[in-house]
């Protein structure tokens, strides 16, 4: 059974236009769209780079993973994903049975034994 998406509750959202810090094999500092949100990373779609990085940006395939914490979000997306505020994600919480979320770790349990 697939795992349910986690909420996002960073700063990041999809399509934030960011600065990364180099690493590995960059040279210099690159600027990319945010195209997935890890719970301390991203996966960047560089878009801005030194031609000096050409060779690493195509080895990478225009992408890269980086840390929150060493990215700047240069742009805000204009459409950013819905965002529960604490309230509700209490609620949600709550609404949800805990024999629910036993069931579905006995069954998870079963599957492997099999």
């Amino acid at each position: 059974m697939a795992k349910e998406p986690v909420e996002n509750t960073s700063e990041f959202d999809l399509g934030d236009f960011v600065a990364g810090k180099k690493f590995a094999n960059f040279e210099h500092d690159f600027k990319g769209i945010v195209e997935r949100i890890y719970e301390h990373s991203l996966l960047v779609n560089i878009t801005e780079f030194d031609p000096e990085d050409t060779a690493t940006v195509n080895e990478y395939n225009h992408r890269a993973v980086v840390r929150m914490s060493e990215t700047k979000i240069l742009i805000k997306t204009d459409n950013p994903a819905p965002r529960l505020n604490a309230e509700e994600a209490e609620e949600e919480e709550e609404a949800m049975p805990a024999d629910l979320i036993e069931d579905e770790d006995d069954d998870e349990d079963e599957k492997e034994e099999d």
